[in-house]
Parts: C-alpha cells; sequence; structure tokens
C-alpha cells in the first residue's frame, strides 16, 4: 500500500494542473447520480403502489407528472381512469428524464475524456522532455523499444489511475455510502450485512494483490520485449533478408508473443477468479436481505426510517412489495458499485505497475546538466581545446586518457586513429554529450561546462556517420536543427555539400519527400544531405564524422574544397579513415592509447616515420 500510495501520489502535479475540471466532473456526476436514485424511488412507489394497487399519489408525485391533486391525492384509491393516466403521464415524464440523463451522462463521458488527454499529454511530454537530456550512456543501456513502450503505453496508465482510482472509486464510494445510508433507513439490520460483506470483500482483495502485482510486472516486461522485437524487426529488415535470417527471426518473435501472452492472460485470470468470489459474496449479501425483507413484508412491520425517506422519493410508513422492491434496487446498486470498485482495485496494481516504469524514466537524472550561473559562449577567436581530458564510459575502461588536442579558426584539422580509439567519443564531448571525468574541452579559454548546452549546440555543428534522414521533404531535413534557415541559406549548403545539383534533378527538387530513413536516395546522396544539413547553421565550429566514407573519388574532392572555402574563420574538425581526406588537413592528430601521440601536416608526420605513416602504410596496404 504505501508503495503504491506513492506512485499515485507522483500523479498528483498532472492532476493538479486539471484540479478545477476534477472537481468541476466529480459535483456534476454526484448530482446526477443522487437525481437517478430519487428517480428511481418515484418509479418504483409509482408503478407498484399507484397504478398496481390504486394507492393514492403523494403531492410530490403528483406535482412531478402534472396532475391535480383532485382525484389523485389524499382518496381512498384511484379509479381505473385515474390508474390509466398516472401510467401514461409516468410513461412520459420517464421517456424525458431518459433523454436528459443519457445526454448529461454523454456529455460528461466526453468532458473526462477531454481531461484525462490533457493530462496524458502533459505526462508525455515531460517523459520525452526528460529522455532528451538524458546522456547517451542511459540510452546506449536502455532498449529504444521499452523507451518508447514506457512513453505510449505505461504513460497512458495515467488517465486510467485518474479515471479509475480517483474519480470512479470516489464516486463508487459515495454512492456505497448513500446506499447503506438509505438502506438503514428501511432496517439497520441491511447496513449491518452490508458492512460484514465490505469487511470479507476487502480482506479477500487485499490477500490477492500481491500475486496481482507480480503478474502485472512480468507482462509488462514480456510486452516491452516484444515492442523491442518488432522495432528491430522492421528497422533491420533489410540485413534479416540479406542474411537469411527470416525463419530464426520469426522464432525468437513467435517465442517473445507467447511469453506476452501467457503472463497477460495469467494476469487476467487471476483478476477474472476475484471478480467471480466477489460476485458471489455480494449475491448471498442480496438474498440475506430478500430474507429478511420478506420477513418484514409478511409482518406488515413499520419501516425504521420512513420520514426520512421522504426525501428520497418515497412516502411510506410500512412494508409493502414496493417497498420490498425499492429496499432491493438499492441492495443491488451497493453491490454493483462494489463490484466495480473492486474491478478497480484490480486494475490499480497493474496500473501502478505501468506508472511506476513511467516515473523510473522520469526519475533518470541527466549526467550533463547546465550550470547554475552560465557565461555566454566566446566569439571563437582562438579555437577548441582539449587539455588532460579523462573519459570512459564505464570506470574501469577508459576511452580517453590525458587527451590533449587543439582546432584553431580556418584550418581544418583531422582526428585520426584506429577504430575503437575515441575519436567519436572526443567530439561526443565536444557537444557535452559527456563531461569528461578529468581535464577540460574549452573554446578560446571557456570551459564548456559553464556555458548553456543549447547555447554550446548552437554554435557547434555536427555532422553525423550515421546519416540519419527523416521521412519528410529535403528542405524540412536540412532545417531540421535551423528552423529558421531560409531558402537561400538552404540552397548555398547544398552547393557547399555538392549536392544541389542531385537534389535540383529530382522531380520536386527542395520539397521532394524522402522516404524512411531516406530510402529514396544513395548512401553517397544521404552523406552529402547530412553535411549540408550541418552546414546550414553557419556555426562557428563544425565537426565531420567520416564526411567522404560513401563518396566517390571525385566528388570527395569537390566536397572537400567547398569546406576549405567555406571553412576560412571557423574551426573544422574531420574525423576520417580516408586516406584522401587526410591528406588534404592542415593539421593531423593522431590518436591511440587515449591521447595524441603525435600532430602535424601530411608531410611532417610521413618524415617522422612514426605511428601516423604506419596508419597510412596499413590504409594504402593491398587488400584481400
Amino acid at each position: 500500500m504505501k508503495g503504491l500510495g506513492r506512485i499515485y501520489l507522483a500523479t498528483w502535479p498532472y492532476l493538479f494542473a486539471q484540479l478545477g475540471h476534477f472537481l468541476a466532473l466529480l459535483g456534476l456526476n454526484l448530482l446526477l447520480l443522487g437525481f437517478g436514485t430519487a428517480v428511481g424511488f418515484l418509479g418504483i412507489d409509482v408503478l407498484m403502489d399507484s397504478v398496481g394497487r390504486a394507492e393514492p399519489l403523494s403531492a410530490m408525485q403528483a406535482a412531478v407528472m402534472l396532475l391535480p391533486e383532485a382525484g389523485y391525492v389524499g382518496v381512498e384509491a384511484l379509479s381505473e381512469s385515474a390508474r390509466l393516466e398516472v401510467l401514461f403521464r409516468f410513461l412520459i415524464v420517464s421517456a424525458v428524464i431518459l433523454v436528459a440523463t443519457t445526454s448529461a451522462f454523454t456529455l460528461l463521458a466526453m468532458y473526462k475524456v477531454w481531461i484525462l488527454q490533457r493530462v496524458n499529454q502533459g505526462l508525455r511530454v515531460t517523459m520525452v522532455r526528460n529522455a532528451e537530456d538524458l546522456s547517451l550512456r542511459f540510452h546506449a543501456r536502455m532498449p529504444a523499444g521499452d523507451g518508447i513502450y514506457r512513453v505510449f503505453q505505461d504513460s497512458a496508465m495515467v488517465t486510467a489511475v485518474i479515471d479509475h482510482v480517483v474519480v470512479q472509486p470516489v464516486i463508487s464510494i459515495a454512492m456505497m455510502a448513500l446506499q447503506i445510508a438509505v438502506a438503514t433507513l428501511f432496517s439497520p439490520y441491511f447496513a449491518v450485512l452490508m458492512l460484514f460483506a465490505s469487511v470479507v470483500v476487502l480482506a479477500l482483495a487485499l490477500v490477492v494483490t500481491p500475486r496481482l502485482r507480480t503478474w502485472s510486472q512480468a507482462a509488462r516486461r514480456a510486452n516491452a520485449e516484444l515492442f523491442t522485437r518488432v522495432q528491430e524487426t522492421f528497422q533491420g529488415i533489410q540485413a534479416i533478408k540479406a542474411y537469411g535470417f527470416e525463419d530464426a527471426n520469426l522464432a525468437r518473435f513467435r517465442d517473445e508473443s507467447t511469453k506476452a501472452l501467457d503472463t497477460a492472460f495469467a494476469l487476467r485470470r487471476d483478476f477474472a477468479a476475484l471478480k467471480v468470489v466477489v460476485s458471489y459474496l455480494l449475491a448471498l449479501l442480496l438474498f440475506a436481505t430478500d430474507y429478511l425483507a420478506t420477513r418484514f413484508v409478511l409482518a406488515e412491520g413499520a419501516v425504521f426510517g420512513a420520514s426520512l425517506l421522504v426525501l428520497f422519493g418515497m412516502s411510506v410508513t410500512q412494508w409493502t412489495v414496493a417497498v420490498h422492491e425499492a429496499r432491493r434496487s438499492r441492495i443491488g446498486a451497493f453491490a454493483l458499485h462494489f463490484e466495480e470498485l473492486v474491478r478497480v482495485w484490480c486494475y490499480a496494481q497493474d496500473m501502478a505497475v505501468g506508472l511506476g516504469r513511467a516515473f523510473w524514466l522520469l526519475a533518470q537524472q541527466p549526467e550533463v546538466s547546465d550550470p547554475a550561473e552560465p557565461v555566454a559562449f566566446p566569439a571563437v577567436r582562438e579555437g577548441v581545446r582539449f587539455h588532460g581530458v579523462g573519459f570512459g564510459y564505464a570506470a574501469d575502461t577508459p576511452v580517453l586518457r590525458g587527451f590533449n588536442f587543439a582546432a584553431r579558426p580556418g584550418e581544418v584539422t583531422a582526428l585520426v586513429g584506429a577504430s575503437g580509439a575515441g575519436k567519436s567519443t572526443a567530439m561526443a564531448l565536444l557537444l557535452r554529450l559527456f563531461d569528461p571525468d578529468e581535464g577540460s574541452v574549452a573554446i578560446d579559454g571557456v570551459d564548456l561546462r559553464s556555458v548553456l548546452r543549447a547555447d554550446l549546440r548552437e554554435h557547434v555543428a555536427i555532422a553525423l556517420q550515421e546519416n540519419v534522414l527523416f521521412p519528410t521533404s529535403i528542405a524540412d531535413n536540412l532545417r531540421y536543427a535551423s528552423p529558421a534557415a531560409t531558402d537561400d541559406e538552404i540552397r548555398e549548403a547544398a552547393e557547399v555539400a555538392f549536392a544541389a545539383e542531385f537534389i535540383e534533378a529530382l522531380p520536386d527538387g527542395f520539397e521532394t519527400v524522402l522516404g524512411v530513413g531516406g530510402a529514396l536516395l544513395s548512401t553517397g546522396q544521404k552523406q552529402r544531405l547530412s553535411i549540408a544539413r550541418a552546414l546550414v547553421r553557419g556555426a562557428p565550429v563544425l565537426v565531420l564524422d567520416e564526411p567522404t566514407a560513401s563518396l566517390d573519388a571525385a566528388t570527395e574532392r569537390q566536397v572537400f574544397a567547398n569546406l576549405r572555402a567555406w571553412a576560412q574563420g571557423r574551426v573544422v574538425i574531420v574525423i576520417t579513415h580516408r586516406l584522401s581526406t587526410i591528406r588534404t588537413a592542415d593539421r593531423i592528430a593522431v590518436l591511440a592509447d587515449g591521447g595524441v601521440v603525435e600532430s602535424g601536416s601530411h608531410d611532417a608526420l610521413m618524415a617522422r616515420r612514426g605511428p601516423y605513416r604506419d596508419l597510412v602504410a596499413a590504409n594504402e596496404r593491398p587488400r584481400g
């Protein structure tokens, strides 16, 4: 209960934002339910006593049906014509009430959905905002499918919690209390039986609860794994086909799907078993009160709280068949509300598990945060400098150790080294996707940890090795990081990246819509678009991660010539393995064993006969 309470209390900020709407919804529901209770009593009394047994109407009943008191109120018995008129008027009034209440409840249901969706929207936005702030170290450990499942499925439990654990229980408990109070007016024995049944049912629900939560946790984990499997299947369909992995992948999917179905079924099986037992116990309650009420009717006993029952539309003093039925409807309503409350309790366990998974994502703290007193981003006149930087993704496996590196404006600086040497890691530190464990990364002497992350990333652009493209137009892809970029700026960037020619050859030019992952383009074209997207920002610091790996020699020379002209006054850092790209750089830094082992121009490094010359020799060595 304590853990359950903590999870539900975490929803309070999202509820509080809509608190006025929730209070209005609760008030309107209670008003309509109270009205329905009074109308139900009125209907039973009129049909059973006035129409069925020719008993006169009360003044209130006559007024509701717009009948005069003469011939209907205070008479010994209703005439045949009067009974038919009462029935006719009753049907008309019932039809009007039915239409009005049905319309009112429909509008309230729509109002509730509107409120709940606003709450869910707030939680989802907060979850994604927090996920964006988390480091790449966190995202590397967490499967993307699991994160997506938490945002779309687990977060939806906040609306279910508010609806089923806040709104419905409050209404159900209020109505149960009302039914117990009304039943007490018929006879205190009924209240005692109802309270006893309540204690038994609640004790049973508490015993079953741990088992429900265990199955719920297993079911959600299994479904998150299945979601990840589906995502990986569609993302990797080309590789699956290319390597003939269809059967093996399908077998893994089938196993995970079966596991998800089995755990979900086990959870719902236990739900159903508890509900059946509760229904049986409440049926016994109804039969017990039926027995007592029948004895009261046969004995023609007095109704315990007759004077107060008038408040609910019943003008009776002794037990009759009508009173018997009215009493039965109230206890039946109590049983229905109690069954609903038990159902909500069962689902509350599943909701708590889902919300726990959603709030777990919210509870993760970003490794990189903005400083309390940020300084302005410098003008980039001296350049970028790494000083004594140490960093590792795990404490016992450092990637960079004593890493010193500098890149100056107006130069193209190449960072080279074997795969896994830490080149891309160093550039991630420059963007503050991580912070160094030791040392510092600075621009013009300003430690990057002292500037705002948004300010830093506005002034440092990167063309990623993965060439991530979105299924929108080429223009939208190029504007991704610079929404305010003009058409001229987009075209200029495309020309520098030597992409304008093939873009204009497409049917819709810059407005051509790309397929998923840029499926309409070749790998080299995707790479040039990735470079152009980085250039659109016009940032003073540009990082190119393997910018020409998929380009032919002629295109590579053109792109690099354009970049050298564009780089005047800017810092350009290139991470590459291609010898043709390395040769043209103004300065080359060789990364090995976590640090820069030598740096200089291509010719100077070749003359030293050191690690760089060995790297070039390995690159030029014939393969196969």
